[in-house]
């Protein structure tokens, strides 16, 4: 979970499309590096901070796997808004082929590998912390 976190960050991070043809203008890092402070983008940094923290007891902890799948989903939807308000202000194009060519960056293919393997991950540890709690239910001494 902790290096699907990280995958995850590096793709937020990383550039994912291009305004213009000379400079790169839409990533997580242009919105965190305003000069206002980044306002409610930086939310996601709290759900991969919060993703994070479980993934360090995800293996041993039923809440903490389930916290982490919060923090997947809290991730997905916060940085979806994120990418579409990135999308918005190109305004409004005449057909969708403007988009088709439009040049992007490897952000964001990298972030939605990482999303779907902490995603993934969570949904494992869960399992996993479930099936070790039925064993060690199983193999107790009756009374």
């Amino acid at each position: 979970m902790l290096v699907a976190t990280l995958v995850t960050l590096v793709g937020y991070l990383m550039p994912w499309f291009k305004r213009n043809r000379a400079m790169w203008s839409f990533s997580g890092w242009e919105y965190a590096s305003l000069s206002s402070g980044g306002g409610w983008t930086l939310i996601t940094f709290a759900w991969l901070l919060l993703a994070a923290g479980a993934a360090l007891w995800a293996g041993r902890s039923v809440v903490a796997a389930m916290t982490g799948m919060v923090a997947a989903v809290g991730t997905l939807v916060n940085a979806l808004a994120v990418v579409a308000a990135s999308f918005a202000m190109l305004g409004e194009q005449s057909s969708l082929n403007a988009v088709a060519e439009r040049s992007f960056g490897v952000g964001l293919p990298i972030m939605a590998a990482g999303i779907g393997l902490l995603l993934a991950t969570s949904c494992r540890a869960i399992v996993r912390c479930h099936l070790s709690e039925a064993a060690e239910d199983r193999y107790e001494p009756s009374a």
